[in-house]
């Protein structure tokens, strides 16, 4: 599956729309990305999974690490595809952490797994976690690079699908000065 046919499959999903959005950050937005719906149809997910499952296949993964609450479908389906341990990290008082009695062992080979990146906040949350427990960051996979393959990683990065989604505050909002309003999501 190339970038074009990513993207057509994006867009049947309704994963993408274009129009005026308030994020969850309180920025607005031109565009807004939604995975969710991409794993409405398990054979669509399983066929975009398996990207990043045949990317990493040689690379000695041993367990799938993703951002509670969007990336837990895509890891979870990643690791099916390799065949490895899956765990989600969940935000308790703003900050990522593993719940729910995750652990893994020092030496463990991990890869990050998330539905989108942005800024790459939620991914470096993950890599600390990683380091914090004394494993190994084998790499970090996304289906959607919002940033438009600006954000980078200090460990290989492999995004399925760049788009650049611009996002501003609301005094600064093109949108906001057209006197548009926002798109239900």
């Amino acid at each position: 599956m190339d970038q074009n046919q990513l993207k057509d499959l994006l867009y049947r999903a309704d994963a993408v729309r274009s129009g005026h959005f308030l994020r969850a950050s309180g920025r607005h937005s031109n565009l807004y990305i939604q995975c969710a719906h991409l794993f409405e149809n398990a054979r669509s997910a399983q066929e975009v999974c398996a990207l990043i499952a045949q990317h990493y296949a040689k690379s000695g993964v041993q367990l799938v690490l993703s951002a509670a609450i969007g990336g837990m479908l895509a890891g979870y389906e990643v690791s099916c595809q390799l065949g490895v341990r899956n765990m989600y990290a969940e935000r308790r008082d703003q900050v990522l952490t593993l719940r729910r009695g995750f652990a893994f062992a020092p030496g463990t080979r991990v890869l990050i797994v998330e539905d989108m990146v942005s800024t790459g906040h939620s991914v470096r949350e993950l890599i600390e976690i990683v380091r914090a427990l004394g494993g190994e960051v084998v790499g970090i996979s996304c289906i959607i690079d919002a940033s438009g393959g600006k954000v980078a990683f200090e460990y290989p990065y492999y995004p399925l699908y760049c788009e650049k989604v611009e996002n501003y505050q609301e005094a600064d909002c093109p949108l906001c000065k057209q006197n548009k309003p926002f798109d239900n999501v």
